[in-house]
This record gives structure tokens, C-alpha cells and sequence, in this order.
């Protein structure tokens, strides 16, 4: 569903594309009955005790546990530790061995019966032990007994585990949050918690929720990286290491056993490692289980300091203006503007550019304020866009003036238009022209990237100035990672500009360190680095979808207008943090640095081939020399240096390390040509040529690679690629998508980049085929048919890893566009009828294995249980014969096979669509085949309906009914109805019949 205001179709020109675009709306939600500054019961936190559990399991598709382990410690001993068993899966004589194994090792013995009633609940809950492991969801879910969807707004959508036949014990809920994190929590049992004497005084005890702590969480909150068990123990130093086996699923032997105490040790010493680097930031209001991402980090920080929220203060703020300012957000700009030429670059990128516009704008504050005012500025606004020059934004107090929403009606002008480009199925976002009739709001840093990039100022319709309001009390300074060197004054300093001095002089202290002295100045670099990107963007704009039990029907607001019922059966509920004004202006002054530097470089002569949020590939003419070019480039940079707020001279726009030779170190490097090949957004190679020619790839996208396993491992690498001359962590990507990468530009080097060799490489030939976990009552669902009729112990259960594969005759992920030979503007409806026919194939799964062929020929269709034969599954080579060409279809030149400069499109908006929050889980998107970026579509408001019945009826009288019946499919009945005055069909109707009269006047133009 979705709203369409009616635009003058009479607006499209020759070359233009008419069609829907879409912006972001708001929907407010209630507050879970939690007062405004009420004071919640604290509830008590974690004992001294900590109990560390693993699971090993069958390698089936069930993957029934066989046998776990146990350490329980007190503070820092090892209170008890053991072994438990699910005696229906393990033969006698492998229960026989663990009892041997036990005692030799003073471990206690006993089935996952006994470890749930004599030690998980006991320490586990009523002891509030912290409960630790590594990817807990599948352990936890491994020793439930029966599973169900989880209950209540807050989990809906995970699941909820019975792990005791008892109703005094709690089940435990988990939802899955992304591939790193998951919330887990036991649920309120079956019985009274409240003493009879409390509850006399009308008091509660609050439910115990268990702490829970997954150590691949932590570690990625902490270092911004993703660990497998074994390679967090080596980053961070443990003394116990990982083990290797390849006993899974096999006959028990006592190696095997020794391999699964062995995680459990591991496990809990990177716990330790990773507390007493959660520690070392002291912040005392955030217990370490309540951290899941980054930004819990930077959220912890503000607590902290005694950041009180945006929303908590600003209880005054009209919906209308709020529907106008999460209108006006479009998140970072990433583009190809020269695609499939290799062309020699300069690789540069913004200075930390999120915390540096938020010191320019001194959006500091804002944060530390009690809420903002505002007011109206269109005269000003006006007047400024009529004389802002390029030069204007070289003063450093013009940035302190960007705090302004504009509302426009876009005549041409050049803004971040989110549409369905193409053929595409999903909404992306490029820097196109766009007219449209009905007004947008954008902010005042996208109205003057416009002026700068057209020459043409934006007429503005209103504009509305924010300020910030005093500031809060009760701030206090902290010690950023505990180091006392490291004080933030909240009040006296800006907290953005701080974080950044600091972490470049700690950058600076790590080149004359070694060992443990520099470790310790790198993890303290990384935690500035973390802290300030954590703070300074993401979670202003956190929305978290929440699944309602029950469809609601709620407001929306958007474009400031007035709110409009509609139904919905997931909230956004907002983060702690939420501030969508500062979102909107952060993110608008990201995207105006960009267009400074491409008007600077085309200024100059140059070029540039791709931009990627804060980066820019410059590219070198083909008749400039290379001085000439590298001299020009730091002409480009120097123009950004009177934008520096830090203490370090020197340009914001930074010569990026890549630019240099390899080996190369200390002040007196010389830059080396580097060479780009793009394809579309976030799909690009960076790379030096040896003294052959042959490409030394530096830098390479995993974006479109990375679902995909591995067909071979890094060390299996094949005789026929050369040896890599740069580490593949500083490349960025697997050894097999380096070799993917390799060919691909080898390809266009040799002159047929069309043509990409990958015949030679090993492995290809298998099923191409992608590892998976049900995270989602969704996803399990897929597995109904084949768990019908099996007991509990051997249906696919939650969290269990699967594997997916893609049908032979089904289109593929990433390839659902074909190449046409004229681009079509399709509505949601086209797109869910694509999207279906993706789907009219097998839907092939199978039980996880590392051996891929092997898998294979376990595999069968989620729906019908069958088998699928090896001939029905697409091989990685398949899949991947078009991802040299994957189109940037949000520019003219950007199709399947068009290569060089890419043109911004003059889009001609038909209808302006108003969206929910991008849908959040991969998993589910990607295996069920829907789009990755799909949004949540609101309804049509009455004014909205109005305007589109109009344009309708308009239609009909240009074309006749007999003409647009068979264009929309829709009943000649119906549209007699329309046409005398009925307003009463579905939104889905109205588009269509909408997209039938714009195709009738592109055809009645083609014509004329």
C-alpha cells in the first residue's frame, strides 16, 4: 500500500522518467506505559557467578545434540564443571566412554535433563548467574524440549524455548537482532514473585530476566569486527586456543571430547579478556549484558555522562513537523559514475566524516540540549541559496547555519530521489533530477549540493530553522576507556572533536610503540574510533522493528501533513537516542561534503569513477600526466583544509594509504598509480599492475559475493592466479572472491570485460549454495512439510544451520533484473509479480556440511520434503556470470552492458510513495527470496486518495476506458464506476490504474 499524490503528467519531456518515488514516514508509538522521567525498580544484577555451556550435535538436519559441557566458576574459580547427554542420541558404549573420560578428568556426568534442573536453573536463575557462551541462541535452543513463537511486542518474532517440564521454571525467549547479536531473556514463570507482605504494600517485585552474554557479541561491540570462537581467542591472546577436529558427527573418541572442554575454556577466557576490556571503560550505568552492537557502546557512553534523551526532553514537538523531518532523511550516498572501464584513480575519503560535519554544525549541542525551537526562515533561506558559491562553504561558521529544513517543489532540481529504478524490485537512492508537483522536504545542505552541482538555487515553498534549547542538567565529565588523560568535559567540550584529537594523537603514539604498550594504544585508538562513529549517526535514527501480535491502526505523518490512519502489524519503536533531526542533518552534510568534491574535481578537469558514502575515487584524465594528476589532487585537498575543527592541521579529505606502493612506509612515500574497476554501487576493485600489467588487487568489494560459502578456502587457492602481494584482511575479501575479482579485471584489461574466465577456477562447478540459521518463525516455517510427523528430536529446529541453494530454473539472487532495451517504471504490483515468479522453482535446502558436494546430494525442497536432484541446482559459476555486469540502474548508462559515465536521470515524480523503515532481517529477505531493502508501505491518506481519483478520472477522459481496461487489467464495470464519481477501491487499484495512464501517455508521445 502506499500514498500517491497526483502529479501533472504534462511535466514529462522527451528522455524523462515518470514514476513513483518514495519517502520515509513516521509513525508514533506509545511509550509501553513507562511515564516520561519515571524512575523504573532497579532490579538486582548478576552474582558472582557465571556459568559457560557448549553444545555438540548431529550433523543432520536436525542437528539433535549429542553431548555438552559445563564449567560453572565462582567470581574467578572453577566452581564445578561436567559433562552432559541426551541418552536417546548417544550409543552405550559413547555414555560409557564419557563416564571414563569424566572421571579421569573430575568431571560430573549426567543427561541434558540433569544439567537443566541441577545446574542451569539453580545457578542460572535463581543464583542470577551470568550465563556466557559463544552463538548461545543455537546452544540454548539445542537443550529445549519444544519451541513456540515468542509472545509480547518487545520479542515478537522470536521465538520462546521450554527447556523443564516444570511451570515453575521459565522458558527462555530469544530474538534474533542480526548475525552478531540476538536479545535473550527467561520469560516470567507460572508463579507468585511478589511477597505477600510487599504486595500488602502495593508493591512488585520485578521479573528476573536473566543476564545473558554471548561472547561474539561482545567482541563485536568492542573491536567493530566479526570473530569465529577460534579467531577471537587469537586476536585477543587467550592462552587456551581453539581446537581443530574433523570427528563432527562421527564416533565419540576421548580427542573429540578433549576438543568440546576445550571450547568451553576458550570460551570462557575470552569472556574474562573481553570484561576486562569492557571494563576498562568504566561505564558503571551499562552492565556488560545489555551491550548488543557498537552503538550500545556509544549509548552507554552518553548515560553515562548523564545524556538524557532527545525524546524524554521534547514532549512538545508537533507530529506533523516530525512527519517532515523523517521525510527529509536519506542516509548515505554510494554511486558508480564511471562503471566498467578501468581507470587510473586517486582513492580519498573524509576525515571521520560523520563526527567532523557534527563538529561543523556543532550538533554537540543539540545532543546536550533540552529539546530544540523553531522557526520560520524561508526569506533567509531563499536569500542564502541565491548567493551560496562553492567558495561560501569554504568558511568554517557557514556549516553552524546548515541547522534547516527546506520544503521544495522540485522543478529539475538535483536531489537524493529514492525510487524503483528499472526493473529493480526495491527502493534505492540516487542523485538524479527531479521534478514533481507535490512538495518534498530536504534539508538546507541537499538544497545547496543542488545549487552547487546545476547552477540553478532551488525555490523554496517554506523553510523552518532549528535551534537548540539550554542545555541539560546533571552532566558529568568521563574518562574515555578509563584513561584519566582521556577527561570529557560534556558541557565545556565538543564531545565529536574531542574523541577525534584524541584518537589521532593516540594514532600518532602507536608508531613509535611496540608490544604490549602498542596493543594497548591500538584497542584504545579503536575504542575512539568506535565511540565516535557510534555516536554521531546511527543511533539518532534507530527504528527497531517490533511484530504486532494484533494489526493496529495507527497514525502516519509525513511531508508535514496531517496524519492519516492506516493499519500495520509491525512498529518501528524508536531507539533510546532517537533525534531524526540530527539524522537528517548529519546525513545531508555527508552527502553536501561529496558533492563539493565532485564539483572540485570536474572543476578542475578530472573526474571520478565511485562514491561510497565518505569516499570519492578521482579519476585521472587520460592525456594528464601523472604528476600533473597527483598535483591537481592535492590542490583538491588542500581546498578542504580550512574545514579542519581539529587540533592536527591538514585537509579533511585524506590521500588514502592505498595510494601508495607496497612496502612503502614513513614521511617520505611516494604515490603509486592506482587503478579502479567499478561495476555498480559498492562493487568495485582498487588495484596497482605489476611489471606485466597483471593486476596487485588492494582493495576489493564483497558486496553481491558475500552470502555465498566459500568453494575454496584461502590456502586452496588456484596455480593459474599469481600470489597475493597485499594481505587479504587489508583487501577486504575472501581469497575465492579476490580470484573472482582478478579475472574480472583481467577480463577488462585484455579488452573483453564481458567475457570473465572463471572455467579455470576450482570449485565453481559446484551448486552454488549459502550457509543460514532459522532465526525467524518465518524462516522455520519453510521447514513445516518436512518436520509433519517427526517427533520433536528430529525436525529442524530454531537457529539449527542449514544450507540454501539456487534452483537451476529459478531467476538469481541478484539477478531478477534482465536486460531490456528500454528502462520501465514499475509499482510495487509489477514488482511482487517478479518477485513471485523468482520463487517458481524448488526451494532447495540442505543440512549443513562444509563439503559442499556432499551437502548437495542431501539436498531437498523446504516445501515438499522431496529430494532435488544436483542437475536442478545453479553452480557458483552460474550465479555468478552476471556479476561483472550487475546494472546501476539508477543512472542513464547504467545498464547490463553499458560501460564509461553514467547520467543523472530527470525523474518526473507520478506518485510519492511514503515508507517504513528498511526491513532489518537479512536472512529472511535474501532466503525468501523478497527484496533486501524491503520497506514497510504505508496507506493513502483521504487528501492523497483525492488527488489520485482525480488524475484517474483524467486519464480516463484523455484515453477511454476501452483503452486503459486492458493496460491496468481491470474491469470495464470499474472503471464506469470510477468515472461517474466512486472513490471506493483498493490503494493496490488506484496505482494500477495509475502506471496504465502514464504508459498510455508515453505511448500517445512517442507517437507525436
Amino acid at each position: 500500500m502506499s500514498i500517491s499524490d497526483s502529479a501533472d503528467l504534462g511535466l514529462c519531456g522527451p528522455g524523462d522518467d515518470q514514476m513513483p518515488i518514495a519517502v520515509r514516514g513516521f509513525v508514533p508509538v506509545d511509550s509501553d506505559g513507562q511515564r516520561v522521567g519515571a524512575q523504573k525498580q532497579r532490579q538486582p544484577g548478576p552474582s558472582g557467578y557465571t556459568l559457560v555451556f557448549d553444545t555438540e550435535t548431529m550433523t543432520d538436519a536436525a542437528q539433535q545434540i549429542r553431548f555438552g559441557v559445563f564449567h560453572l566458576y565462582d567470581e574467578n574459580c572453577l566452581n564445578a564443571a561436567g559433562i552432559f547427554y541426551d541418552p536417546e542420541t548417544l550409543a552405550a558404549s559413547e555414555i560409557e566412554l564419557l563416564h571414563r573420560y569424566g572421571e579421569k578428568r573430575g568431571l560430573t556426568v549426567g543427561t541434558v535433563a540433569d544439567f537443566i534442573e541441577e545446574i542451569f536453573f539453580p545457578y542460572g536463575y535463581d543464583a542470577r548467574a551470568t550465563i556466557v557462551g559463544c552463538n548461545l541462541p543455537f546452544d540454548l535452543s539445542r537443550i529445549a524440549i519444544g519451541h513456540g513463537s515468542a509472545r509480547g511486542n518487545m520479542m515478537h518474532g522470536g521465538f520462546t524455548f521450554k527447556l523443564s517440564e516444570r511451570k515453575s521454571r521459565p522458558a527462555v525467549q530469544v530474538k534474533h537482532l542480526s548475525r552478531r547479536a540476538s536479545i535473550i531473556r527467561f520469560t516470567v514463570p507460572g508463579k507468585q514473585r511478589t511477597p505477600r507482605g510487599q504486595r500488602r504494600r502495593k508493591l512488585t517485585v520485578p521479573p528476573h530476566r536473566g543476564f545473558f552474554v554471548d561472547v561474539r557479541t561482545i567482541a563485536a561491540a568492542l573491536t567493530s569486527r566479526s570473530f569465529s570462537l577460534g579467531n577471537l581467542a587469537e586476536f585477543l591472546g587467550v592462552s587456551s586456543r581453539k581446537l581443530d577436529t574433523e570427528e563432527h558427527g562421527g564416533p565419540l573418541t576421548e580427542d573429540y571430547l578433549t576438543y568440546a572442554v576445550s571450547d568451553v575454556e576458550t570460551t570462557w577466557e575470552c569472556f574474562v579478556a573481553l570484561c576486562q576490556r569492557y571494563s576498562r571503560h568504566a561505564l558503571t550505568e551499562t552492565p556488560i549484558h545489555k551491550i548488543y552492537s557498537e552503538a550500545g557502546i556509544g549509548k552507554a557512553y552518553l548515560r553515562q555522562m548523564g545524556v538524557a534523551p532527545w525524546k524524554e526532553q521534547q514532549l512538545d514537538m508537533p507530529p506533523e513537523l516530525l512527519g517532515a523531518i523523517v521525510s527529509s532523511y536519506y542516509g548515505g550516498r554510494s554511486e558508480v559514475h564511471i562503471r566498467r572501464q578501468v581507470r587510473q584513480v586517486a582513492q580519498c575519503d573524509f576525515l571521520s566524516m560523520y563526527p567532523t560535519v557534527c563538529v561543523l554544525m556543532s550538533l554537540w549541542r543539540f545532543v546536550t540540549a533540552t529539546g530544540v525551537e523553531w522557526h520560520d526562515a524561508t526569506a533567509e533561506t531563499q536569500s542564502l541559496l541565491d548567493s551560496v558559491t562553492i567558495e561560501s562553504l569554504r568558511d568554517r561558521s557557514f556549516w553552524s547555519g546548515l541547522h534547516v529544513l527546506v520544503e521544495i517543489a522540485p522543478d529539475g532540481d538535483a536531489f537524493p530521489v529514492r525510487a524503483r529504478y528499472g526493473t529493480e524490485a526495491h527502493y534505492t537512492i540516487g542523485l538524479n533530477h527531479l521534478t514533481a508537483n507535490s512538495p518534498l522536504w530536504f534539508t538546507l545542505a541537499d538544497c545547496i549540493a543542488s545549487k552547487i552541482l546545476t547552477g540553478k538555487a532551488p525555490r523554496i515553498r517554506r523553510a523552518v530553522r532549528f535551534r537548540p534549547r539550554e542545555i541539560q542538567n546533571g552532566l558529568r565529565e568521563i574518562a574515555i576507556a578509563g584513561n584519566p588523560e582521556y577527561v570529557i568535559n560534556p558541557i565545556a567540550e565538543d564531545f565529536y572533536k574531542r574523541l577525534i584529537d584524541l584518537r589521532t594523537a593516540t594514532k600518532a603514539e602507536m608508531r613509535s610503540a611496540t608490544g604490549g604498550d602498542r596493543d594497548q594504544l591500538d584497542a584504545t585508538q579503536m575504542a575512539l574510533k568506535i565511540l565516535a562513529n557510534s555516536t554521531s549517526y546511527g543511533i539518532f535514527f534507530e527504528l527497531n522493528p517490533e511484530e504486532l501480535t494484533h494489526p493496529e491502526t495507527v497514525n502516519c505523518y509525513a511531508r508535514h501533513q496531517p496524519g492519516f490512519p492506516i493499519e500495520i502489524r509491525q512498529k518501528e519503536k524508536p531507539g533510546q537516542y532517537f533525534h531524526p533531526l540530527l539524522a537528517t542533518l548529519i546525513t545531508g552534510a555527508a552527502r553536501l561534503m561529496l558533492a563539493s568534491a565532485e564539483y572540485l574535481a570536474l572543476d578542475a578537469g578530472l573526474d571520478w569513477v565511485f562514491c561510497d558514502t565518505d569516499s570519492l575515487a578521482i579519476a585521472k584524465p587520460a592525456n594528464l600526466a601523472d604528476d600533473a594528476f597527483f598535483a591537481a589532487v592535492e590542490r583538491l585537498r588542500a581546498w578542504f583544509e580550512p574545514l579542519n575543527p581539529y587540533a592536527k592541521a591538514g585537509s579533511i579529505l585524506k590521500f588514502e594509504d592505498l595510494n601508495y606502493g607496497l612496502g612503502q612506509s614513513g614521511p617520505n612515500m611516494e604515490p603509486e598509480p592506482m587503478f579502479c574497476f567499478a561495476v555498480s554501487a559498492k562493487r568495485y576493485a582498487l588495484f596497482n599492475r605489476d611489471t606485466s600489467g597483471r593486476p596487485i588487487i588492494r582493495k576489493a568489494s564483497a558486496h553481491g559475493l558475500g552470502h555465498l560459502m566459500a568453494p575454496y578456502g584461502n590456502d586452496d587457492a588456484p596455480d593459474c592466479i599469481p600470489a597475493l602481494m597485499a594481505p587479504l584482511a587489508e583487501i577486504g575479501v575472501d581469497r575465492w572472491q579476490h580470484d573472482v575479482w582478478f579475472r574480472i579485471i583481467s577480463a577488462a584489461l585484455d579488452g573483453h570485460p564481458a567475457q570473465v574466465r572463471l572455467d579455470d577456477l576450482p570449485g565453481l562447478d559446484k551448486p552454488a549454495v549459502s550457509r543460514y540459521a532459522a532465526t525467524t518463525p518465518t524462516l522455520l516455517r519453510w521447514f513445516k512439510r518436512f518436520n509433519e510427523e517427526k517427533p520433536y528430536r528430529e525436525q529442524v529446529r530454531p537457529f539449527g544451520f542449514m544450507l540454501a541453494f539456487q534452483a537451476s530454473n529459478a531467476m538469481a539472487i541478484g539477478e531478477a533484473n534482465k536486460p531490456s532495451g528500454r528502462e520501465v517504471a514499475e509499482t510495487s504490483v509489477a514488482a511482487s509479480r517478479r518477485r513471485k515468479k523468482a520463487l517458481d522453482a524448488p526451494r532447495a535446502v540442505a543440512p549443513f556440511d562444509r563439503a559442499i558436494g556432499s551437502a548437495a546430494k542431501r539436498c531437498f525442497d523446504r516445501d515438499s520434503g522431496e529430494a532435488v536432484s544436483l542437475n536442478r541446482l545453479k553452480t557458483y559459476r552460474q550465479a555468478l556470470n552476471r556479476y561483472h555486469l550487475s546494472p546501476e540502474a539508477k543512472f542513464l548508462g547504467g545498464n547490463y552492458t553499458d560501460a564509461g559515465p553514467t547520467r543523472r536521470r530527470h525523474i518526473v515524480a507520478r506518485e510519492i510513495h511514503t515508507i517504513g523503515k528498511e526491513a532489518n532481517r537479512w536472512e529472511e529477505q535474501f532466503f525468501l527470496g523478497t527484496d533486501p531493502e524491503a520497506q514497510a508501505e504505508y496507506g493513502m491518506s483521504p487528501e492523497v486518495r483525492q488527488l489520485a481519483m482525480i488524475a484517474i478520472r483524467e486519464g480516463i477522459g484523455r484515453h477511454s476506458i476501452r483503452k486503459i481496461a486492458p493496460v491496468a487489467h481491470v474491469g470495464r464495470n470499474l472503471l464506469g464506476q470510477i468515472a461517474n464519481g466512486c472513490t471506493d477501491l483498493p490503494d493496490a487499484v488506484a496505482e494500477k490504474l495509475l502506471v496504465a495512464i502514464a504508459t498510455l501517455d508515453q505511448r500517445r508521445k512517442r507517437r507525436h
